[in-house]
Order: C-alpha cells, then structure tokens, then sequence
C-alpha cells in the first residue's frame, strides 16, 4: 500500500470451517487490543463468539450465548462495544415464541474481565410483543454508558419499522426505558451510532420517504440518549426502492468536531454508488459527497467506514464483476477531502461484508467473510495509518 497512506501488515484467518459464519464485528479497547465477534451454526446449533486478537492469533474464542439464547440468524454481525475500563459487550436477537414471522428479542451480554468471560444476556426492548427487534448497533460512550439503536416496528408508521433507543446508565446491568427516534425507518437497513466530541450522541439511519424514497438521515441527542433531535437529511438522494436494500450507513467524527457519513445508494439512475459527507456545523448542513467508487467495470456494495481522531478515514466495500467479488479500500488523510487510490485487500473470488475500525494510535483493522470451497471463513488485517508515528 502506498507510504503514503498506510503501512501494509498481514492477512490473517479467525476462524474457518465448513459451518456456517457470520459477517464479523471489530472493535479496538483503550490499550489497542482488538477484539472480534461472530455467529455461527454448527448443525442445528447457533453460537455467539469473540476473540481477543494477539499478535500470534493464538487464542481461543469465547462463547458468548447460553444454550436457551441461541442467536435466531446469521444474516448479520452481533453487536460489539468496548468501554474504556475493558468492559465489553455484544448484542444479538433471540427468537421469540410466536406465530408472528421474524418474531424475536434483543439481548445484551457483559463482560468485565476483557472478554475472558461473559455474564448472562439482559433484554434490551422493554415490550412483549411478538415482533421483530433488530439491527442494533452498540456504543459503550466516554461516560461509560452503554447506548443501543435498534430496528422494531412498535413506533413504525407507514414503513415497515421504526427507529428505536435504549441506554444503560449502570454499567449495562440493565436498560433503561426504550425511546422511538423515528417512525418511519428503513426496516432492514442497520442504524449506526457515535459520540461527539461535545459528548452528544449521533445515530445514523435509511430513513422512508414518501414514496418509498430512501435516504439516510441523522439525529443527535445530548441528553444521554433520553430524547432525540428531529432526522436530518445528509443528502437528497432520492432513491426510489419498495423494499429494504439490506445497507445501513457509517458515521463517526474525528476529535475536531467534523461529522462524517458515509453510504450505498442508487440515486435517481439505480446505478450503485458509494458516497461519504461531512458536516462542520453539527449537522445543519453537509458538504457535496464525495463519490468513492470511480470504477466503470465493477459495482460497490456493504460500505464500511472508521474515521481516526486526526481525521484520517478508512473506507472498504464490496466490489462486484461478473465472476468476483473482492473487498477494497480507500484512506484519507486529510479529514475527508481527497482519497488516496483504491487498494485490494482480499485474494479469493468471493470475499464480502468488510468492517473497519481504527484505535487512537493510528492502528487499523480490517476484517471480512471470504468463501474457499467447502469453507467459510472470517480474515483480519492490522495495519497502520502513516500519519501516525
């Protein structure tokens, strides 16, 4: 990879067999020590995992779930938030006995010893209802609270759900009562949360349109979580789709206050496009997007993005031939203005559903599903940004 941007490290494996796996979920703690979840079905039984990454890969993985909390799907990566005294915790959906479809249960799982072990998952929706509870990202916040946003259709309007927030104030020992964001929420598309450096909390997601226009939107809190501000539209999009594309947003701020949003769309055309927006001024409004998928060969798809506190930002996503599928990348070094060329981090054929995440220390991990007949497996990539000494 070019000096200029990044260091290059090496490609390592977590986990491989011929079982099933999840998309991962990466997240550094304060001391630069990664950590990984997934899910995975062995046979009829399915499993929440973590892993603390040493240098040697050594370790072992963790299971999360007891048996009578089994994760109902694979279709997406568990929840994953590191708090700076080593806390860590993890979410994912159980099913819930219903004749409702997609019926499910939010659950949030604590460890205090570093994810050596894990105490037995609380219920994070406060309801009862047969419906489903989803889609949740995970921020363990500068104040040590612990915040999740999530997908459920108890507050949804015309869409097929809405937006809702829970907060823990006590260390997640427990939740506290769940607050609707939106109401017209895209109902498969991942929200995904930040802090700013003011201390407010950010939550970025595929907000429904009057008809079924599809844009992504943000909404800040700076009352922990208890009350939300009204969404705020990142770009005009106007892409017109009557289902849900399964392709949530990124957003994240560096320690100079500049919000950063990234996102899929199709635009008016339907021609897939990946674009990434920054806002100076909290929100109010946000700069021309950048478009970081210049290729007229290939398709974008599953962008991921992590930006670092000097303003360096990381962007991977899919990119789809006709017969491949690899995972790509592109850094910024200068808070978002320029992108440096597009660099190829996966070798297969069929490599997908990349994430990124960036320590203080200007470390870097990457890590994505790759499919090798009859195996399955989840790779990691460390490597360092250059404008870190």
């Amino acid at each position: 990879m070019p000096e200029s941007e990044m260091a290059s490290g090496a490609k390592r494996t977590l986990v491989e067999g011929t079982y099933q796996l999840s998309p991962p979920a990466i997240q550094f703690d304060k001391d630069g020590t990664l950590h990984a979840a997934w899910l995975e079905q062995r046979g009829d039984a399915r499993s929440v995992k973590t892993m603390r990454v040493s240098q040697d890969l050594h370790q072992e993985a963790v299971q999360v779930n007891p048996k009578e909390a089994e994760p109902n799907a694979l279709h997406q990566a568990p929840g994953l938030a590191v708090g700076q005294d080593g806390r860590i915790f993890v979410s994912w959906s159980t099913a819930k006995a219903s004749d409702a479809p997609f019926a499910s249960d939010l659950r949030l799982a604590r460890s205090v010893d570093g994810g050596r072990t894990f105490e037995p998952p609380i219920l994070v929706n406060d309801d009862k209802q047969p419906i489903g509870h989803g889609f949740e990202s995970v921020l363990v916040d500068r104040q040590g609270g612990v915040n999740i946003a999530w997908l459920d259709n108890r507050h949804k309007s015309k869409s097929g759900a809405g937006a809702v927030f829970g907060g823990s104030h006590d260390g997640g020992k427990g939740v506290e009562t769940n607050v609707a964001i939106d109401d017209m929420a895209c109902p498969c598309c991942r929200p995904m949360l930040t802090q700013a450096p003011d201390g407010s909390i950010w939550v970025a997601w595929r907000k429904t349109f009057e008809g079924n226009v599809r844009d992504i939107v943000v909404a800040r809190s700076i009352d922990q979580g208890r009350s939300f501000s009204a969404p705020i539209r990142v770009h005009e999009d106007k892409w017109v789709f009557p289902a849900c594309p399964h392709r949530g947003p990124s957003i994240g701020f560096d320690g100079a206050g500049r919000l950063y949003v990234a996102w899929y769309t199709e635009g008016t055309d339907e021609h897939p496009q990946v674009f990434l927006s920054v806002s100076d001024d909290q929100g109010q409004t946000f700069a021309t997007p950048v478009s970081l998928h210049a290729s007229t060969t290939s398709l974008p798809d599953q962008l991921r993005m992590a930006v670092a506190p000097t303003g360096a930002v990381v962007a991977v996503w899919e990119e789809l031939t006709g017969v491949r599928k690899r995972i790509v990348m592109r850094v910024s070094l200068d808070r978002g203005r320029t992108f440096g060329s597009l660099q190829t981090l996966s070798t297969g054929a069929n490599a997908e559903f990349p994430t990124v995440a960036i320590h203080e220390s200007g470390q870097v991990a990457l890590s994505w599903n790759e499919h090798v007949w009859p195996n399955n497996r989840i790779v990691v990539l460390l490597e360092r940004l250059s404008d870190h000494k």
